[in-house]
């Protein structure tokens, strides 16, 4: 690029650059705001002995609602079908191997994902949350009963918590403004 052209360009950029300066407050605001809501969401699953992993799977799923509270709640939904699902999955293995033997697990693998891929045919059509969910219980190592699934739906609302929060919370202090 020439002298000319170089100068000539310099004014077209010069405002991108004064904008992006001039938002550094709010994007330091927003950073300041999601570590605060992450910490307090990390500390409340730690105070009740919850793994903040587990956590942080119901805030990726409440995210994968794109903005939306009430898509994110769909997808949480399907999160706590999707532990139930892992569960019925890892007692169908148990049960099918057996008889089975080494297929057990990729029949009911199969089955699995049939039902969460035909789940997008209903209301609750979050396959990233019935995936999410049925990872979260094959990676928690719990027993399918009912405090395995106690525990890891406390640990996802609260995720779901944080990612409500940081989608309405700039919201309503907006609108009280």
């Amino acid at each position: 690029m020439s002298e000319d052209q170089m100068s000539q360009a310099a004014p077209a950029e010069a405002p991108a650059v004064r904008s992006n300066a001039a938002c550094g407050g709010q994007f330091a605001a927003t950073v300041v705001f999601v570590s605060l809501v992450a910490a307090l969401a990390a500390q409340a699953s730690a105070i009740m002995s919850l793994p903040v992993w587990m956590m942080f799977i119901g805030w990726t799923t409440f995210g994968s609602g794109r903005g939306s509270v009430r898509a994110g709640s769909v997808a949480i939904c399907c999160l706590l079908i999707g532990y139930l699902l892992g569960m019925a999955g890892f007692a169908g293995v148990g049960h099918l191997a057996p008889v089975l033997g080494v297929f057990a697990l990729p029949v009911v693998v199969f089955l699995l994902v049939v039902v969460a891929m035909l789940a997008q045919l209903t209301l609750l059509n979050s396959i990233v949350g019935y995936f999410l969910g049925m990872t979260a219980y094959f990676a928690s190592g719990l027993r399918p009963d009912a405090a395995a699934f106690f525990s890891l739906a406390t640990a996802g609302l609260i995720g779901a918590a944080a990612g409500w929060v940081l989608i309405a919370g700039p919201r309503l202090v907006s609108r009280s403004r």
